[in-house]
């Protein structure tokens, strides 16, 4: 595999970012945010938002979206129908690859048991 989601795992376009923005449900820490929202279709989604004020130059920024796809895969089965946004914080570049995937997997369980309640 070349590191890529397939296409209907990923968000699309800025209609798709602008939905999750209004009213998102939320999970953040010291590392993330992640936003999701109800897509209606059954599976997740996936965007990111790493800036350069968060990881720095390109190399560490494509670093961790590969620990953020990575992530997504392995736990996409527990978010069911929702579009998730991950925003990188700054100082994320820092920090190893084992850290960012406990911290993605905790928002994952977060929002699929905030998904399970609502």
């Amino acid at each position: 595999m070349d590191g890529r989601l397939e296409r209907r795992a990923r968000l699309g376009n800025k209609a798709d970012f602008r939905h999750i923005f209004e009213r998102p449900y939320e999970s953040a820490d010291r590392w993330f945010t992640v936003l999701a929202r109800p897509n209606g279709l059954g599976y997740p989604r996936l965007g990111m938002a790493i800036s350069r004020k968060a990881a720095g130059a390109a190399v560490p920024r494509n670093r961790i979206k590969r620990v953020i796809r990575e992530s997504f895969r392995f736990c996409q089965g527990q978010l069911g129908g929702m579009d998730i946004i991950v925003i990188g914080r700054p100082g994320l570049a820092a920090q190893s690859n084992a850290l960012l995937f406990d911290s993605l997997r905790q928002h994952w369980i977060r929002l699929a048991g905030q998904w399970a309640g609502s």
